[in-house]
């Protein structure tokens, strides 16, 4: 997580830090970006229904080994404490354990991305995806990107709103469409709360029935003592004020085969999923996703406000508008290099709209673009019968 500046200003300030876990070898893999400073915490408000406790191993994930890393990469301390709550008296789960939050509704690990009501509604959704970048006939081996993180207005606690990358293969007629997905939500009915906080999510079958968030279910093998999935991103943006941003990355190890997750310029691993996991996606990728999604379910046909990004539209720019930066593609030679070009699409844009731009705004991001929105108006066109409506904003990169 890092605080950002415009372009000519002093350096930013730094909330914290990780110390550089490793250098990463200049081939296979060469990732270039700016530095990035993660920042999560869990709140009190938030230790009645979720707790982090350090454990051996995960119940939820399989047992790690001595070469469970990934390769070409040496295994030494992770630094860094001070940006989440749970260790900022200095401690951090012993050597040999990993933070796992604890769920005490058992129901909750078999909800889907999507919850149990509207199994068609990821479907409907991302079908109808317009923004594409085509090239050449080439597999996808990672990507990255920077997510400005704010904290949008989510008013019904069964709706979310999240900002993420994707890593995908297959397709929704087989059912056989894998996908690894990671960033920021706020999902009231799944963390209790209000927050923007650092997730994963995973299926192989088109969210039909595998696959789940964070530690939910068996899956993401978690690696790193400091980092906890679902901890609350206390670095969240202000309108017209400092902006915050977090770096995520999905890369394939050559070796191992595993698909594994990243943050920041120092590639600081956070854990993998097993490359046993999945069937299109065993091999590599075919298409890659960057920007924001939400979730609009309408259960109480109040016409809940589901904010997407900063609640703003793309026009307001820097330091109003949400913004998504550093798209970078993994292909043959490993290599993770901008898109030579990406277009924007949008599901519903009179709620949300995406604006590609070149101009003035967070420094060091280069070619980004803009997303989000306020989200339906309070009308009576949205209080009728509950509705499931999900709405993407995002740049395609996909290989045919």
């Amino acid at each position: 997580m890092k605080k950002m500046k415009e372009r000519g200003q002093s350096d930013p300030q730094k909330l914290g830090d990780f110390k550089a876990l490793t250098s990463w070898p200049s081939n296979p893999w060469q990732f270039q970006g700016t530095n990035t400073i993660i920042v999560a915490a869990f709140t009190m408000a938030t230790a009645l229904l979720l707790l982090s406790l350090c454990g051996g191993v995960s119940a939820a994930t399989p047992v790690l080994t001595v070469h469970d890393y990934p390769s070409g990469m040496t295994k030494t301390e992770e630094g860094g404490f001070g940006w989440q709550v749970w260790h900022r008296n200095g401690t951090a789960c012993p050597h040999g354990t990993v933070p796992v939050q604890r769920v005490e509704a058992e129901a909750e690990l078999s909800q889907g991305k999507y919850g149990p009501l509207i199994p068609d509604a990821a479907e409907r959704a991302t079908k109808g995806h317009q923004a594409r970048f085509v090239e050449a006939d080439l597999p996808i081996y990672g990507t990255r990107a920077t997510l400005n993180v704010w904290n949008p207005v989510v008013e019904s606690g069964d709706d979310f709103s999240l900002a993420q990358i994707w890593v995908t293969s297959g397709n929704y007629k087989n059912n056989d469409l894998n996908t690894i997905e990671t960033g920021w939500q706020v999902y009231p009915n799944k963390y209790g709360d209000r927050q923007a906080r650092l997730f994963t999510y995973w299926t192989i079958d088109a969210y039909i029935s595998s696959g789940c968030y964070n530690h939910y279910c068996k899956g993401f093998v978690h690696v790193n003592r400091h980092v906890v999935l679902g901890g609350a991103i206390i670095g969240t943006s202000t309108f017209g004020g400092d902006q915050f941003d977090i770096t995520l990355q999905i890369w394939k190890d050559p070796l191992s085969g595993h698909w594994w997750l990243g943050m920041g310029l120092t590639v600081v691993p956070i854990g993998y999923w097993p490359v046993e996991l999945f069937t299109t996606l065993s091999a590599h990728a075919s298409k890659v996703q960057w920007g924001g999604e939400v979730l609009y379910m309408n259960s109480t046909g109040l016409s809940n406000i589901t904010q997407m990004g900063s609640g703003a539209f793309p026009g307001k720019g820097f330091r109003k508008a949400a913004y998504v930066c550093n798209m970078q593609i993994a292909e043959k030679n490993r290599s993770l290099l901008p898109p030579l070009d990406f277009q924007l699409g949008a599901t519903q844009p009179d709620s949300y709209t995406a604006a590609k731009t070149h101009t003035r705004g967070p420094s060091g991001c280069g070619d980004h673009f803009y997303y989000g929105g306020p989200g339906p108006l309070r009308s009576s066109s949205f209080r009728s019968d509950p509705l499931a409506i999900l709405f993407l904003f995002l740049g395609v990169y996909v290989v045919v």
